[in-house]
């Protein structure tokens, strides 16, 4: 599993297949592990690329003391993509992962082919879209969280999260493996709820951004992200969509197959579709 330094960051990433190198980014609280169902579908397909972000997994914590943005993990994805692969790439992001991802398409659009965003993060749009009390409330949980996190009570701060996102109760259901994974990560996704509340994306940058994008959502997810991909289909001008019946926020780890299949089609088409762009090109000048 390699290890690099990033800006002064010791950084870790998986990396295996072949082919078009794909860069999956994972969600808050969590790790590269997020991809851990999804990467044995795909990666006799692809080269996959799956980054631990800032203070996740095997990645060092944020160490400045300004506190970090989604344009500070984009670096980190940036640089390890520099290294791994020789040329852009097609981006995955999940959730915060996806927040992450736009910001990277929008500092570096030669770097990146296409995209798969699954229900970003992508909150300061709501108020810039109308939607102020969806706003407000996502405000709140996240000002929530980090008020528990501050007073030590992790347990309650990963409750109120766990239950809001995937359902009353599914807190309480977790395994004891499970509950520990996310109770270490509790001053991480601190720092990740601060970064998208920051998140300088605006309604008319989402406009320039050429990459052929797949917007993913739960047919179960909040009304939150239902509102958010719905922005992102509406704004963003090569965007198709997919809904995912029967699956709520956490779409790689209950729905692998589909959201393997949607990777795998997604990426596919993009690549078809430059070829006969190519083809055309040479036809033309000939």
């Amino acid at each position: 599993m390699p290890h690099c330094q990033i800006h002064g960051i010791a950084a870790h990433y998986t990396e295996t297949g072949r082919g078009d190198t794909v860069v999956l980014l994972h969600a808050g609280g969590t790790s590269s592990a997020h991809w851990r169902k999804v990467v044995p579908r795909l990666q006799n397909r692809f080269h996959l690329v799956a980054p631990d972000l800032i203070g996740f997994g095997e990645t060092e914590a944020w160490r400045h003391e300004r506190e970090m943005t989604h344009d500070d993990q984009a670096d980190l994805v940036q640089g390890i993509v520099d290294r791994a692969v020789n040329g852009p790439v097609h981006l995955v992001g999940h959730s915060y992962g996806g927040a992450v991802a736009v910001r990277l398409a929008l500092r570096r659009p030669a770097l990146v082919k296409s995209m798969v965003l699954i229900e970003p993060v992508l909150t300061p749009l709501l108020p810039q879209a109308g939607d102020h009390a969806l706003f407000e409330e996502e405000r709140g949980l996240a000002l929530a969280f980090i008020a528990d996190a501050e007073a030590g009570r992790s347990a309650s701060a990963w409750r109120r999260f766990i239950d809001h996102h995937n359902g009353d109760g599914t807190g309480e259901s977790l395994s004891g493996n499970a509950r520990y994974r996310f109770l270490s990560m509790t001053r991480e996704t601190a720092d990740g709820y601060r970064s998208n509340l920051n998140n300088p994306t605006t309604l008319r940058e989402l406009q320039g951004i050429d990459a052929a994008t797949l917007v993913v959502c739960g047919g179960r997810t909040t009304e939150t992200f239902r509102r958010l991909c719905s922005i992102l289909r509406d704004r963003l001008p090569r965007c198709t969509a997919l809904d995912l019946a029967g699956a709520a926020h956490m779409s790689p780890l209950t729905h692998p197959d589909q959201v393997a299949d949607a990777i795998h089609t997604h990426v596919a088409g993009t690549r078809a579709s430059v070829e006969v762009d190519r083809l055309t090109e040479t036809c033309d000048a000939a």
